[in-house]
């Protein structure tokens, strides 16, 4: 019986693969290709994380707060994002969608397994955080862009998803 529980533990301990930062903190690794004005990227790290976000207004007599979740995903490259001209980035899509479009916005795009368009929307840019301690010989860069606006059930269908930096 001891030898059976040994192994057990054995196993157990071995075959538990251990977690990364990210996902003790909840997020959920991801596999998609991502590219920038269809160039693709070099993509160290991918994660969807959700965050739970509290609103409160003091301008209120009430004092009152608002709490909701939002999905982010979350990338690292070791190559920026292309910044392509307005121009370039078809209007259409973005009447469509309803998005205003402003400089340094990302243009995102959503792609299936036959490259086909799935979705397309922007997103105004949070939180870059790009670093390059090699002095242009190479550094890593990471974007940041809330997902609404769309039924999340869409994320099992996408296998590339295409950024871009609106100039």
């Amino acid at each position: 019986m001891k030898s059976i529980i040994t192994v057990l533990l054995v196993l157990v301990a071995f075959g538990v693969k251990s977690q990364t930062i990210s996902e003790k903190l909840g997020a959920v690794a991801t596999n998609f290709e991502i590219t920038s004005a269809s160039e693709p990227l070099k993509i160290t790290n991918q994660i969807i994380l959700k965050r739970n976000i509290t609103k409160h207004r003091e301008d209120d007599d009430d004092n009152e707060f608002a709490v909701y979740e939002r999905y982010y995903f979350q990338f690292i490259s070791e190559n920026k994002l292309v910044t392509s001209d307005r121009s370039n980035i078809k209007k259409e899509a973005l009447v469509k969608s309803n998005h205003s479009y402003y400089k340094d916005d990302y243009f995102i795009s959503f792609f299936d397994e036959n490259d086909f368009v799935i979705y397309e929307f922007t997103r105004d840019v949070e939180n870059r955080f790009n670093l390059d301690y090699n002095l242009g010989k190479g550094g890593f860069f990471t974007y940041n862009f809330y997902l609404s606006g769309f039924p999340l059930l869409l994320l099992d269908k996408i296998t590339r998803i295409d950024v871009q930096i609106i100039d």
